[in-house]
């Protein structure tokens, strides 16, 4: 495969089927119809990104991006707020086209930082290893508490 075959582009609704199985592959339960009103209501939002990375036609990968606001600092960034590629067509420069991507989206918005979470299971090892190689440099500790 090679990398120049690989187009991104932005979200779809048709690709809804393929947005689902690969948000199956972060291991996040989720079903076609659960997805669709998901994106429908995120397609809506102006401060709300999704775009595909696409391989002959077969969608391979996507990020979700939103632009958030600082309380410390004047300005803006951009959130990376899903980020996945399919098991078969990782380390093959999708992620990072989808990287890239979203860089040049925070220039044309003049974002100032890009951040992202990344969970600490075993099957996320090789993303802490693939976020330095972008550029991104470990800043601090998410936490998370369920409220429902």
């Amino acid at each position: 495969m090679k990398e120049n075959n690989i187009s991104i582009r932005e979200f779809q609704i048709e690709d809804i089927p393929s947005i689902t199985d690969l948000t199956l592959t972060l291991g996040y339960e989720t079903t076609i119809e659960q997805m669709t009103t998901r994106m429908k209501t995120i397609a809506q939002l102006d401060n709300y990104w999704t775009f595909v990375a696409v391989l002959e036609e077969t969608i391979v990968g996507y990020i979700g991006l939103n632009k958030n606001y600082f309380w410390e600092q004047d300005g803006h960034f951009i959130r990376i707020q899903a980020l996945v590629v399919s098991k078969e067509h990782r380390r093959f420069g999708i992620g990072q086209k989808l990287i890239e991507q979203a860089e040049k989206l925070s220039n044309q918005i003049n974002a100032s930082l890009i951040v992202l979470n990344c969970g600490n299971k075993d099957e996320r090892k090789s993303a802490h290893q693939f976020y330095p190689r972008m550029g991104f440099e470990a800043k601090s500790t998410g936490y998370a508490k369920k409220i429902k």
